[in-house]
This record gives structure tokens, sequence and C-alpha cells, in this order.
């Protein structure tokens, strides 16, 4: 049986919860992606009808609640090409959700005729840019007084040459627009063994256009890594704050949480101080994620990043009780948004497929024992799998699988040769 056809029959086979009569629907721009896949199961699950752009032939297309949007049905549009996108569209009205820093710019671009029709639960355009663009991101913590990494801009790969040693040390490079970044090399940072090897790095990077920072490295485990989510309204009140721990993440330096807990307010209390100050600095507005990283050199959070849109880890919060795009739809249609001041407290959620290889290497360096790993994920979520939505996490495992199928191949090619006996 051909995989669409099976897809279908097992997506078929789930009971499919009807749209609100009357509902304003809901306009998803995202991409092939786990955070558009979030963004779709939210608005679903609460009966939101919802078009997706960007997601068309990915594992994303076989949530039982995705639809394409007619209008591009053809193509993927750009983040730049909202405008006509909007203009095209056969819907009076949409609530808008930008899922990548890309369109997250875009949405807050539009002029007040679009941000009539298509209203959203977005920062200004001054807030998502300072968020956006790390180099603006740190001179403002800077000015603002809260605790972050040792950050310097680069002008060009030769500023390395000028440091000395004691201000190289102990740092990574770190694009100033990491969506860019990552496209291009897979990674979200370098790291380098020594002065030479960061001037190459920098130099190659610099000439694809992609501008450079260094960042000083703070030292410490996964463990380290906080998370603190939250939503503020359009009056400017923050309706929730979510905390998770990261638990393992892979790669062990620059990588994504692949295992992670939810913890209680009081365990990041001393973060949440200095994050409000950054949000009431931004006159921020709608959802976001903080990342702190606990150093143990000076017992202070060191903020990282924060991003102005959905992430990747949204339906987590979902699952334990926190429905961070029902409030952004509620507070985008001018409706109220009722607070939560609960969430639970313990849970665990996991990519399996990467948190394998991240506790196999832990297991090997005896670091972690076959039992805590078993322990961790009984009873943990999933980034794809759900019992109600079942056909992503089949597309996604035959995607996997076939990459691994295909990387292997290469390697045996390149070792053996087409031609060798």
């Amino acid at each position: 049986m051909e995989l669409g056809k099976a897809m279908a029959i097992l997506q078929s086979l789930v009971e499919m919860r009807p749209p609100a009569a009357g509902c304003t629907p809901a306009l998803v721009l995202g991409g092939p992606w786990a955070t558009a896949l979030a963004v779709i199961r939210s608005l679903g699950r609460a009966g939101i009808p919802q078009y997706a752009v960007g997601t068309t032939g990915s594992f994303v297309a076989r949530s039982r609640w995705h639809r394409p949007l007619p209008a591009v049905s053809g193509g993927t549009p750009a983040a730049t090409e909202l405008g006509p996108l909007l203009a095209a569209l056969p819907l009076d009205r949409a609530v808008l959700f930008p899922c990548t820093d890309e369109w997250a710019l875009a949405v807050a671009s539009l002029d007040e005729t679009w941000a009539g029709r298509f209203p959203s639960s977005s920062p200004s355009r001054a807030s998502v840019e300072t968020l956006v663009d790390k180099a603006l991101f740190s001179k403002l913590l800077l000015e603002l007084g809260i605790a972050h990494p040792r950050t310097l801009l680069l002008h060009s790969a030769d500023d390395l040459t000028d440091l000395s040693e004691s201000l190289l040390s102990g740092t990574f490079l770190k694009p100033r627009h990491s969506q860019t970044f990552a496209r291009r090399y897979r990674v979200k940072a370098f790291r380098f063994r020594n002065r030479a090897e960061a001037v190459m790095l920098a130099r190659r990077a610099f000439d694809a256009g992609i501008e450079l920072m260094l960042q000083e490295y703070v030292p410490g485990p996964p463990a380290h890594h906080y998370m603190i989510e939250g939503f503020v309204d359009r009056s400017g009140q923050v309706s929730v704050r979510f905390a998770r721990q990261r638990v393992r993440m892979e790669p062990p330096d620059f990588g994504d949480s692949t295992c992670m807990v939810t913890i209680a307010l009081d365990a990041v209390r001393d973060a949440i101080e200095p994050l409000d100050r950054l949000l009431a600095a931004l006159r921020f507005r709608g959802m976001f994620e903080a990342e702190f990283k606990l150093d143990d050199r000076d017992c202070r959070f060191k903020l990282l990043e924060v991003n102005a849109r959905p992430w990747m880890f949204l339906g987590f919060a979902a699952v334990c009780g926190v429905d961070f795009c029902g409030m952004a739809y509620q507070d985008a249609l001018g409706l109220p948004v009722v607070p939560v001041h609960r969430y639970a407290v313990g849970r665990h959620f996991i990519m399996p497929y990467l948190d394998a290889f991240s506790c196999w290497r832990l297991v090997r360096e005896h670091r972690l024992t076959l039992w805590d790993w078993a322990r961790s994920w009984i009873g943990a979520g999933h980034l794809v799998f759900a019992w109600d939505d079942p056909a992503p996490a089949l597309a996604s495992a035959v995607q996997e699988l076939r990459g691994i199928f295909q990387s292997a191949r290469r390697r045996i090619t390149r070792t053996w040769g087409p031609n060798r006996q």
C-alpha cells in the first residue's frame, strides 16, 4: 500500500472535531517544521478553522487539522510577499500566526489596512527586530543591566586578529541573525580551537553575507538551561508564565532540547524580574519564549535569547494546561484573555529520535543508566507524535529513515566508489 493511502486511511480513523460555527479562521504562516504543527494542532483542538502556508509536502501536512491555503497551492510564498498573499486571499478576515522570524517581521510590518482585516497578537516591528537581531538584543540587555553572556559584534574576520587571548578564550562565533545562519550551515553556532580557525570560519561567513558576533560561552550541563514562556495581552498584562528545564540536548553544546521537564516558577524566580523588565522596555505584546542559562561562576541566570513568535515546543505547554495559541487568538480579536495561574509540574517531553542518540552517548560515558533513560521516557509527551493526530509522526519517521539510508549510501559510495569490486 502506498504511504499516502495508508496515511489517509489512518487519518480517517480518527474522529474529527467540527469547526466552531461562525469562527474567524486562522492563517498559519510557517514551514515544514514542528512549530507549525504545534500551532495547527492547538488551533484544531480548539475547533478553530485554519489554513497553512509553507507546509505542503511535509510531515506537517499530514495532520488531521491541516488545510493548505488554496490561493498558494502551486507554490510557497516568501515572507516578503505577505501583502500580495493577503490581497489574493478569498477570506474576509483571518488571525495571523507567524511561525518564523521572517514571518514575524512581515506581520509586524503590515500597515493598518491589512492589520485590521488580518489581526494578530504580535509585538511591534521595532520589538521583533530587537529580538531577532542578536546585536541589538545584546545592546538592549546591556542598557537595562540584565545579565547575559559577554558579546562583541564583529565587523569583519580581521577583528579577531586584534583581540587579546583573554577576550578570545572561552568564546564561540554566533550569528547576528540565527535563521539565515542555520539554513546555510545546519548548526546554531561555530566552536573553534584557536584563533586561526576562528578567523577562517568568520571569513567564510562574512564572504557569504552572514554577520557574526563573538560571545562568551557560559559553562554548565544541559540541565542549567531554563525556558520561561509566557503571554502578554494587548493591555500589557502578563497572562501566564510557564517554566521548563532542559534535561538533555543534542548536539551537547549548541543543539536542541531532546528531553525537558516542567518546573515550578519558584525555581526561576530570579530570572522573572529581569525578563519582565525587558518586556516592559519593548512594550511587548503576544507570546514569548525566553532561554536562560544558570552560570555557576556567579550563580546568576544569563539571558541567551527571546523568541517573539510560536516555538517548537509550544505543544508541550498546551498539554500541561497553557494554550498559548488560544490566548493569542482571543487577544488578536479583541476578546478577553483568561489568565492561567497553574500548570502541570514534573511532566517530561521528548524528541525520541534525537534523544535516543543523546541517551546512548550518556550511557556509554557512564553518565546515565538504562533505567534512568527508560524512566524519563515512560509517560513522556512527544514532539511530533500525538494519539489524536498520529499521521505526522509516521510521515516524519519515514522521512528520517529515508535520510539515514541516503546518508549510508553516500558513505558507501565515497568509500568504495561506483566501480570498485
